[in-house]
């Protein structure tokens, strides 16, 4: 085997394992579908200080993340962040507390607020 070929081999090897390890864009983030079709996503930062829902297909339903957080009570809380404007620029979000970060959360999808499908929960 030539220099040039052990090179080039050496720096496929290389680049895959780093594509391979990489971490994903958006660790707290789920794509929820629906009868095969992509509706949206959401998610939360992996800090818990933020959640979201993102609708990306324009048919009238629209996608909420339901989250969890302790109340200063110490009860176990559960909040929804909708957005059902299709296509159109903009997603639902919501800055949470520092005392009161999202614990779990889940995304779901339907028409008229209906949850018709949901991920798993999740942590961020």
């Amino acid at each position: 085997m030539g220099r040039t070929t052990r090179a080039l081999l050496t720096a496929v090897t290389a680049t895959s394992t780093v594509l391979l390890t990489a971490a994903p864009a958006s660790a707290g983030e789920q794509t929820v579908q629906v009868n095969g079709q992509t509706r949206g996503y959401g998610g939360a930062g992996s800090d818990g200080l933020r959640v979201y829902a993102c609708d990306t297909f324009s048919d009238n339903w629209g996608v909420r993340t339901h989250y969890t957080f302790k109340s200063s009570s110490g009860n176990l809380v559960t909040a929804t962040i909708a957005d059902a404007n299709g296509v159109t620029t903009g997603c639902g979000e919501q800055s949470t507390s520092a005392s009161a970060p999202v614990l779990t959360y889940r995304v779901c999808a339907g028409a008229a607020g209906a949850d018709t499908g949901c991920t798993a929960w999740s942590r961020p």
